[in-house]
């Protein structure tokens, strides 16, 4: 592989008809380990008028037919989420994967989401920053005890710990200004979704190395993702409706394919990808339509091979 750049894959996980199997997971699991993709991911909706596979039970079930692979989430919507009991089930996969887990959360949300899962929108900035430090520290101490403005407890423990010391990397999504300053000053990188132009990502990339540099970090030590939606066609046309179907389930019809997305033959999609490489990406999530093992075999012989 002649890239610098980590590639991943997104583990398809919204479905406008009936979900895969668990057989089709576990081929598109085990052959992605085989070819050698630094990493999968999967994403996170808890409401949506499609089905949307739950992120964890994903990752446990990748996490249990490969070997190497890295397991991610991109991004688990942190604040829905008691972090007690993420911090309990991230660091339960993370031992079980013998140390192969990288945690990426979000402030996000439908605004359909909050009220139902008990979250005050207009104080979820401090839930967030209050639920990773809890998280963190049930991953690293033993008889923690905190009071803050959200959770209470008195000499807790959660095992088993983590196999990553000093514990499971976090990093960010989002492409507000918060979200910029909180990934220098609190996490291990950052990951973008699927809308934002390489120009566009690569402004909120420099915002975030200059938070890092004003807070006394190496910004070289964070991470950059990039997550687009992908699809290998010789015909670009098909490539496209392929893509189309997918995200406009998921997204709704405004989702712009042509310029969030990377399609059409080997060449098309590495220039298209390589945009974000030029621009900083260090971690390069490529989400195809369906757990295909064929489609990121063509993936990996087609495009990877010519990333910069």
């Amino acid at each position: 592989m002649a890239t610098d750049a980590k590639i991943g894959l997104l583990v398809p996980g919204g479905f406008y008809g009936t979900p895969p199997t668990m057989a089709e997971f576990n081929g598109f699991f085990r052959r992605a380990d085989e070819l050698g993709y630094d990493s999968l991911w999967v994403i996170d909706r808890i409401f949506h008028n499609i089905n949307i596979i739950d992120p964890m039970t994903l990752m446990a079930c990748a996490a249990a037919v490969t070997d190497r692979i890295r397991l991610g989430s991109s991004v688990l919507l942190f604040v829905m989420r008691n972090p007690v009991l993420v911090a309990k089930t991230i660091a339960t996969i993370d031992y079980l994967s013998g140390g192969r887990v990288t945690l990426g959360i979000s402030l996000g949300g439908r605004d359909n989401e909050f009220e139902p899962m008990g979250v005050d929108v207009k104080r979820r900035v401090g839930r967030f920053t209050e639920g990773l430090e809890v998280m963190r520290r049930l991953w690293t101490e033993t008889g923690v005890t905190h009071h803050g403005r959200f959770f209470d407890m008195d000499n807790v423990n959660v095992g088993p710990k983590p196999v990553q010391k000093p514990g499971i990397p976090v990093i960010l999504g989002g492409s507000a200004e918060g979200v910029f300053q909180r990934t220098a000053e609190l996490a291990d990188g950052w990951v973008s979704g699927g809308t934002s132009n390489a120009e566009t990502w690569g402004q909120a990339w420099e915002k975030i190395q200059g938070y890092a540099r004003a807070a006394g970090k190496d910004p070289a030590a964070l991470d950059s993702g990039k997550l687009m939606y992908c699809y290998v066609d010789d015909n670009r046309e098909r490539a496209k409706s392929e893509l189309e179907n997918f995200t406009h389930a998921y997204y709704g019809p405004q989702y712009d394919v042509e310029n969030n997305c990377a399609y059409g033959n080997g060449d098309q999609c590495a220039e298209f990808i390589n945009r974000y490489i030029d621009a900083g990406a260090k971690t390069i999530i490529l989400g195809p339509t369906w757990p295909d093992a064929g489609q990121i075999e063509r993936i990996w012989s087609e495009i990877v091979p010519k990333l910069k």
